[in-house]
């Protein structure tokens, strides 16, 4: 009976291990992704941001009136 309960007991410890390890393996992917995306991001800003640099100086050139006006 005793040994009945141990071998029952080993089984659940074995299953809940075994989830352990998948939920782990899981969160080390979405730490991979959350840094790809991250990287992303970063790489779309900085494009953004030299678009922007690009434009207020074609825009600036745009608005100057000439002397005359």
């Amino acid at each position: 009976m005793i040994d009945k309960k141990i071998i029952a007991l080993e089984e659940k410890v074995a299953f809940l291990q075994n989830m352990v390890d998948d939920l782990n393996m899981t969160v080390f992917r979405q730490g991979e992704n959350i840094e790809k995306l991250k990287l992303r991001v970063k790489e779309t800003n900085e494009k953004l941001l030299n678009q922007n640099e690009s434009f207020s100086e074609n825009s600036s050139t745009l608005n100057n009136k000439p002397p005359h006006y």
